[in-house]
């Protein structure tokens, strides 16, 4: 793969270094000390540090056992909500949920206006209630690699962190938790942003309100930004799809993520790799 430019090694460090926990970080400079100070300390043992067998297989067979449940689960959300937005659901909960339809001569429109206040209370009364049933689906979800995750750390520890070398991997994945952590909280806080976002962006357009012969008509065509090529019965349909698309699509590349990190340091390293950790400088001499 070709790169337009050559990776900064010591800003790469730097980066990693910001996002360690303080303790941890003076944890993983008093193992590296130890290794430096007592090199013998680490000439015997096994070719591959820091390498657990029983957390390896365990992750190898747990992760896509995960996926597979969350596709379910996502599946089985989609479908609810889109039952839940069939238009005759929808007119009932824009006739009674807010009185957001109004009838006059001209026929059946949309109440709400291109304003904070109409959009934010339309939205609380109707996408809303999609976003908020989806968060618990999401921190379910997480909550399964979690628990993965603190079994894995159990087996790799227990297996693996035995002396100053074989501890540097495990120190630097639990110096790093809390980093992750801040990184699942902003993207759960994205579905309702993103959700929001889209949509007002439906009703961000000025000029008079459309009428309709019926207040299903009306219902049908609310939010038509969300479903431009008239493919579902109402807006709210195709809104629920690409919400679903993108929440399921959120907690799978977590679950993928979370895979490809348990893959990188449960493979541990090989005595041959351990000028790794030595200082630019001791390289050089």
């Amino acid at each position: 793969m070709g790169l337009s430019s050559t990776a900064n090694r010591s800003s790469m460090v730097a980066d990693l270094s910001n996002s360690m926990m303080v303790t941890w970080s003076i944890a993983l400079f008093e193992h590296l000390d130890a290794m430096m100070n007592d090199p013998t300390a680490v000439v015997g043992g096994s070719e591959q540090i820091s390498y657990s067998d029983s957390a390896w297989k365990l992750a190898d067979v747990s992760f896509p056992e995960i996926k597979a449940a969350a596709v379910k689960l996502y599946d089985e959300f989609r479908s609810k909500w889109m039952q839940r937005f069939a238009t005759d659901e929808v007119v009932r909960l824009l006739l009674e949920g807010g009185d957001f339809l109004t009838h006059d001569e001209n026929g059946w429109a949309l109440t709400v206006k291109n304003n904070k206040q109409d959009i934010n209370a339309f939205y609380s009364a109707t996408i809303h209630l999609l976003v908020s049933d989806a968060e618990p689906l999401f921190v379910r979800v997480h909550g399964r690699v979690m628990q993965l995750q603190e079994k894995l750390c159990k087996y790799w520890h227990g297996e693996s962190a035995v002396d100053a070398v074989s501890k540097l991997l495990p120190c630097l994945e639990s110096s790093l938790r809390e980093k992750e952590n801040s990184m699942i909280v902003s993207l759960r806080s994205s579905l309702n942003t993103l959700a929001k976002k889209r949509f007002a962006a439906a009703f961000n357009m000025k000029g008079a309100p459309r009428y309709y012969s019926s207040a299903v008509s009306c219902a049908r065509n609310v939010g038509r930004f969300w479903n431009p090529h008239y493919a579902y019965e109402n807006g709210f349909l195709a809104f629920t799809d690409d919400f679903c698309d993108y929440a399921q699509g959120l907690s799978l590349q977590i679950i993928d993520w979370y895979q490809s990190k348990w893959a990188l340091f449960l493979r541990g390293f090989s005595r041959g790799q351990l000028n790794l950790f030595e200082s630019m400088a001791s390289y050089k001499a």
